[in-house]
């Protein structure tokens, strides 16, 4: 049963961040969908699942972006690693921690990602990247993972 809506949930995901990457500049709203996976993969898995995951992920995210690729492939295998790391020792039955752990880690790989694309393509700071997208991830985050349905399949419950 758990197995079953853990996929239902990750195609629901993966299916939203594409629409939101289709329409993205129309909507002026960016979420990173594809990182609440990573999240949940991170949390879930053993190191080695969560990093590999989170490389394939981060591929994905690196397409549907247009930009480099394996530059958000590159800092997303570092959140899933401080993901996987650090999750250990928090209590995920607080919604506060579910909070603060995605905003943080998503802060630290689009500042890493961020870091290559000023190198590469001299980008300016851009305050959306930065703190909107991990502000507004991590507010979604907490209201799909913070529901006692995902905290079941979590095993934090």
């Amino acid at each position: 049963m758990n197995n079953r809506w853990r996929t239902i949930l990750f195609i629901l995901l993966a299916v939203g961040q594409v629409a939101f990457a289709r329409h993205y500049h129309s909507l002026r709203f960016t979420v990173d969908l594809l990182f609440l996976v990573i999240f949940f993969i991170a949390i879930r898995s053993g190191f080695m699942t969560s990093i590999l995951s989170a490389a394939l992920i981060g591929f994905c995210s690196d397409y549907l972006s247009g930009g480099v690729m394996g530059v958000f492939s590159f800092s997303r295998t570092l959140a899933a690693f401080s993901l996987n790391a650090v999750a250990r020792f928090l209590d995920l039955k607080k919604n506060i921690f579910i909070f603060l752990l995605i905003l943080f880690s998503l802060f630290l790989s689009n500042l890493a990602a961020f870091g290559f694309l000023v190198l590469i393509f001299r980008y300016q700071i851009t305050f959306s990247l930065l703190v909107i997208q991990p502000l507004s991830t991590a507010l979604l985050g907490t209201i799909i993972l913070g529901s006692k349905k995902a905290k079941s399949l979590l095993d934090v419950s």
